[in-house]
C-alpha cells in the first residue's frame, strides 16, 4: 500500500476527531493536529510521528479529552481498535510510512522502503480498494510580513509609543467601544462550512489568528442570507479571545454613517476620528450602503488609510463587488480590493443538510427531545435552497408547529410536508434518498438494480455503483455505515468510492458531466 493511502486515512481520522474536539480553541486544535504525521498502520496499532514540539505530545498524553477524541476517531474510521502510538521527532526516530497491506482490500502491493513488523495474513478481497481523500476546510498560512498600502498624507499623531518589537496593539488611547455591535453568538464553532463557503471560512480564520496580516482588508462578498455577517462577527469574537488587548469595532454601514453625521452636527469630528482611528480591528457590515454618502465616503477613505498604514485589520461585507460600486471613487474601490476578496455562494445540498442538523443540535442543547427522520431533513434541504436564512425560517416553522401539535418526537415526511405547505410556493422537487438514488442510477446506466447492488466487478457495473455510493454521501449526507448497509458493503468501500469519484470529477470532464446530469435530474420534478 502506498504511503498516500495512510495519509488519506489519517485525514478522515482528523475530520472525525474534530467533531469531539470542538471545545478546543481553533488555534490549539490546529496546533495539535498539524503537528501529527501518520507513520505506519498494522493490525494492532497506528504509529503517529512528527510531534515537532514536545509539549504537543505531552498535551495529548496528559489530556484525556484530546487523546480519547483521536483514539475514538481511529476506531470509527478503521472499523476496529488500533492503539495510537506517538513519536516525538525531538526524542525518537522513525523514518518510514507504511500501511499493513492486509488491512485494505484489493490494495496494489507496493513494497515500502522500510516496512514495520508484524506481517499480518491477507484478508479476502472486496469489490473496491480504499484510497480516501477528505475535503478539509481551507486553512491559509500567513506570509512573514504584512503588506502596507501607500495612502494620502495624514496628520502626524501627537503621541508615540516606543516599542522594541512590532505590535498590532493600538496606542494607549481611550476608545469608546460601546458602539460596537459584536454578537457573541456568532462564532466559528457554530458556523457550518461546505464547498460554497470553505474558502471564505479559511480566510476568516487566518484573519482571526493574524489580524493585520496578508488578508487586509478582508472583503466578504455574497448575496443576502448566506452568513456573511455571522462570519464577520466570528472573526471579531475570535480576535477578542486570541488577542484580548485589541480594540475591536463591529458596526453596520448605517450606524457608521449615522454616527459620523451626528458628530459633525455637534462639531465633534475629533471624537469620531479618535474612536475609529485608534482601534485595532474595524468591521463594517453591508459597506455597499455608503455609496450615496459623499462626506461619509471621504471620512471612510481617510479612516482606511490611517488603519491600513498602521497594519490594523479591516473586514467588510457586501452583496456588491467592489468593481460594481459605481458611486464609490476609484481610490476607495481600490482599497476594498487591496487585500483579499472572499466570495460566498449559495450552499449546496450537502451543506444545507449540515446546516439543518446544526440547528437541531442547538435545540438538543436546550434539552428538547426531537426525533425527525432523514427523509424529512432531506426534503427541507431540497425544498428551501435559496439561502441559509430561508432554510432557517423553514426549520423554525417546522419545529414551532411540531411543538404546538406535540409532534416533536415523531416528525416524519408526511407531517413535514403538511407543516411547511404554506411556505412552499414552487412545484415540489423530487424526494431524494438512498433508494431513489439506487433506482435512478440503475435506470440511467441501463443496468438491473440487482447488478448495481451485486458483487460483479466489471466496469459496466462497478462505475455506476461507485457513482451511486458517491451521490448518497454528496447529495443527502448519509453516513458511511448507512450507505454501506444499503449496498451490502464495508464502510471503507464506501469511503473509497466517494473519494475515487471526487477525484474523477476533478480530472475527467465526462464523469463531471454525468454526475452533474444525474444530480440535476434527481432534484427536479418528472
Amino acid at each position: 500500500m502506498q504511503s498516500f493511502d495512510l495519509n488519506n486515512i489519517w485525514e478522515h481520522i482528523l475530520q472525525e476527531a474534530k467533531k469531539n474536539m470542538q471545545h478546543l480553541p481553533d488555534a490549539l486544535y490546529l496546533r495539535v493536529t498539524s503537528s501529527l504525521i501518520p507513520m505506519s498502520l498494522d493490525s494492532h496499532s497506528i504509529h503517529i510521528g512528527g510531534v515537532m514540539q514536545t509539549f504537543v505530545k505531552n498535551l495529548i498524553d496528559q489530556q484525556p479529552q484530546i487523546s480519547k477524541a483521536l483514539q475514538d476517531a481511529i476506531t470509527t474510521v478503521i472499523g476496529s481498535h488500533r492503539d495510537m502510538v506517538l513519536f516525538d521527532f525531538n526524542q525518537e526516530s522513525i523514518d518510514t510510512t507504511f500501511v499493513d497491506e492486509s488491512l485494505i482490500d484489493d490494495a496494489p502491493v507496493v513494497a515500502p522502503p522500510m516496512p514495520l513488523p508484524p506481517v499480518v495474513e491477507e484478508k479476502a478481497q472486496q469489490d473496491e480498494f480504499y484510497t480516501p481523500v477528505y475535503q478539509e476546510p481551507v486553512y491559509i498560512d500567513r506570509a512573514p510580513a504584512p503588506v502596507n498600502i501607500p495612502d494620502e498624507p495624514m496628520v502626524a499623531p501627537s503621541k508615540t509609543v516606543e516599542t522594541t518589537t512590532p505590535t498590532l496593539q493600538s496606542d494607549n488611547v481611550p476608545v469608546d467601544l460601546s458602539l460596537s455591535n459584536l454578537n457573541p453568538a456568532y462564532r466559528f464553532d457554530n458556523y457550518v462550512t461546505g464547498n460554497a463557503n470553505r474558502i471564505p471560512f479559511g480566510a476568516a480564520q487566518n484573519v482571526a489568528e493574524f489580524p493585520g496580516g496578508d488578508y487586509n482588508p478582508l472583503f466578504i462578498y455574497g448575496p443576502s442570507g448566506l452568513g456573511k455577517t455571522h462570519l464577520m462577527h466570528a472573526i471579531g469574537n475570535a480576535i477578542k479571545e486570541n488577542h484580548p488587548h485589541m480594540k475591536v469595532m463591529s458596526i453596520t454601514s448605517e450606524n457608521f454613517m449615522n454616527i459620523f453625521v451626528e458628530t459633525l452636527q455637534r462639531n465633534q469630528g475629533k471624537l469620531f476620528r479618535n474612536t475609529f482611528r485608534n482601534i485595532d480591528v474595524l468591521m463594517i457590515d453591508d459597506i455597499q450602503f455608503l455609496e450615496s454618502r459623499e462626506s461619509t465616503k471621504t471620512e471612510l477613505f481617510n479612516t482606511f488609510n490611517e488603519l491600513l498604514n498602521n497594519n490594523k485589520q479591516i473586514v467588510l461585507t457586501s452583496d456588491t463587488m467592489p468593481n460594481d460600486m459605481e458611486q464609490f471613487e476609484d481610490r476607495l474601490r481600490s482599497r476594498f480590493q487591496a487585500g483579499y476578496i472572499a466570495t460566498m455562494e449559495n450552499p449546496d445540498l450537502e451543506t444545507r443538510i449540515a446546516i439543518f442538523r446544526s440547528l437541531l443540535e442547538r435545540e438538543y442543547k436546550k434539552n428538547r427531545v426531537i426525533r425527525i427522520d432523514n427523509d424529512s431533513i432531506n426534503y427541507v434541504a431540497l425544498q428551501f435552497s435559496e439561502n441559509v436564512r430561508v432554510l432557517q425560517g423553514a426549520f423554525t416553522k417546522l419545529i414551532g408547529t411540531a411543538s404546538i401539535d406535540q409532534r416533536l418526537e415523531s416528525i416524519d415526511l408526511e407531517y413535514t410536508k403538511q407543516a411547511l405547505a404554506g411556505l412552499v410556493h414552487t412545484e415540489e422537487v423530487n424526494m431524494v434518498n438512498i433508494e431513489s438514488i439506487q433506482n435512478f442510477v440503475s435506470s440511467y446506466f441501463n443496468i438491473k438494480k440487482q447488478d448495481l447492488l451485486g458483487k460483479k466487478r466489471k466496469a459496466q457495473f462497478a462505475f455506476p455503483r461507485q457513482i451511486a455510493m458517491y451521490l448518497c454521501r454528496d447529495m443527502i449526507n448519509e453516513s458511511y455505515p448507512q450507505i454501506a448497509a444499503a449496498f451490502s458493503r464495508d464502510h471503507t468501500t464506501i469511503l473509497h468510492a466517494y473519494d475515487k469519484i471526487t477525484k474523477e470529477i476533478e480530472k475527467n470532464e465526462e464523469t463531471k458531466r454525468i454526475v452533474g446530469e444525474i444530480k440535476q435530474k434527481l432534484t427536479t420534478c418528472g
